[in-house]
């Protein structure tokens, strides 16, 4: 129990909705029984009770018939046996009797027969195969009654009143035992009637407390999903209102709520609102960090990208180089750049190189990279380019920062060292062979190229 209580509220809704369609399942199953049972109840009434009611009224008319003809056999007296119509006419209904008699008698041991054969009787089965044994006696009282009745019609009026006195004693004792076995068809068909009714009102009172059981279940399920749902979308819509805070803890402390027209479209509202917050916090973290990727990447005074970066892109080209590509590599320095900053200042020293970078910038292919790799040295990879077109470009960069003229700027120049990958190269060893390339330059007098 404490552990369905701790549960999720997935399981327990589940586990609701088990026990709900159980209880359902159980209703239907009881009604299906139920009514199967009533059904067969209802079939023994239609085709056993009622033709047996049926049997009882029809042997109470032939008995009114032949209380009728007894008592008009009774007032003749001896004129009885002086009409021959008469006689005839009597004889004639007491055949009829007989035979309408023994006919409902077949009649109902038939149907009880069926009833036996098929199943059909399931309430009182004793009574009623003790209705078949009182219909045979009722029988054997109709043959004994039949005989009387032809002794006395032979008799001709010879000892009538004992004969008379006979008949009139077999025709009490079929009467009683027909008077007996009407009573007890009559309330064994009550007492069917009665079970069928007590069943069908039993039927009615369980199917009415499952259906009353499996209601309170539902409206239980009901609720507790709904307050469920509610409580987490209220924990949901709190957590929510924490993190705006947690965003933004600058704000006003008090987040109003979208009042909307259920939970689920507030919550839609809250989560709206939070995603474009996110969005948005999302953004200014990607410009941030694309700023701070610019600051440890790029050379602050120039734009160019800085010793940091020139070190990944080297070994990204050196990598390359070692699976077929070709590259080339400038290594650049400005002419007396100590002088022109001990002369001019530093401030002009900086211009010169934002020009020197400026310059070079509108030479330079898209796929070049230029890196600022010290105070006034630089270096350009040239991707896919041999030494010779290499060699070619720097001299014309040389020649496009000589011809630099600016106002309040002193005139410089720049000496250039140029090589190109060869093979086993490591980093060292290229940067090594395009440093001593550029002295080379220095020492011949500066403002010059010197490639290998």
């Amino acid at each position: 129990m404490f552990t369905w209580l701790n549960a999720s509220m997935t399981r327990k809704i589940s586990s609701l909705s088990f026990v709900l369609l159980a209880f359902l399942f159980i209703v239907i199953l009881y009604t299906a029984y139920k009514s199967q049972k009533i059904h067969k109840d209802i079939q023994e009434v239609s085709k056993i009770d009622i033709p047996l009611l049926e049997v009882i009224a029809d042997i109470e008319i032939l008995q009114l018939k032949q209380h009728l003809q007894m008592e008009t056999i009774r007032l003749k007296g001896d004129a009885f046996f002086k009409s021959e119509a008469l006689k005839s006419k009597s004889v004639k209904r007491f055949n009829e009797f007989n035979y309408h008699l023994s006919g409902q008698l077949d009649k109902a041991v038939n149907i009880l027969h069926q009833g036996m054969k098929f199943g059909t009787v399931r309430i009182g089965v004793d009574e009623h195969l003790s209705l078949i044994e009182q219909i045979n006696k009722l029988h054997s009282h109709r043959i004994a009654f039949e005989d009387e009745f032809s002794q006395f019609i032979e008799s001709d009026n010879t000892g009538y009143e004992s004969s008379w006195e006979a008949l009139e004693k077999q025709d009490s004792l079929l009467d009683d035992e027909a008077n007996d076995l009407l009573i007890n068809i009559d309330q064994l068909t009550v007492k069917v009637a009665s079970l069928v009714e007590q069943q069908e009102l039993d039927f009615m009172i369980m199917n009415a407390i499952l259906g009353l059981s499996a209601l309170v279940i539902g409206g239980y399920l009901t609720l507790y999903t709904i307050l469920s749902f509610r409580r987490k979308v209220g924990a949901l819509r709190g957590q929510i209102e924490t993190l705006h805070r947690t965003i933004s803890p600058d704000e006003d402390s008090h987040i109003s709520r979208h009042q909307g027209s259920d939970e689920l479209d507030e919550l839609e509202r809250d989560l709206k609102l939070l995603m474009g917050r996110l969005f948005l916090e999302k953004e200014n973290r990607d410009e941030v960090e694309t700023q701070l990727l610019e600051l440890a990447t790029r050379d602050k005074l120039t734009g160019v990208f800085n010793r940091h970066k020139w070190d990944e892109h080297i070994k990204d080209e050196l990598a390359l180089a070692n699976r077929g590509h070709h590259f080339s590599l400038i290594l650049l320095d400005v002419d007396h750049f100590k002088k022109i900053n001990d002369t001019y200042g530093h401030d002009v020293g900086d211009t010169v190189l934002k020009l020197l970078v400026k310059a070079l910038k509108r030479r330079l292919r898209e796929t070049d990279i230029l890196f600022r790799v010290g105070g006034e040295e630089f270096a350009i990879l040239l991707r896919d380019t041999h030494l010779e077109d290499a060699s070619r470009l720097a001299e014309q960069l040389r020649r496009k920062v000589e011809a630099i003229d600016e106002d309040n700027v002193p005139q410089f120049t720049i000496s250039l060292g140029v090589t190109e990958y060869q093979n086993s190269d490591n980093q060292k060893s290229i940067v090594k062979r395009a440093d001593v390339l550029l002295y080379e330059a220095k020492d011949a007098g500066r403002n010059s190229v010197f490639s290998g």
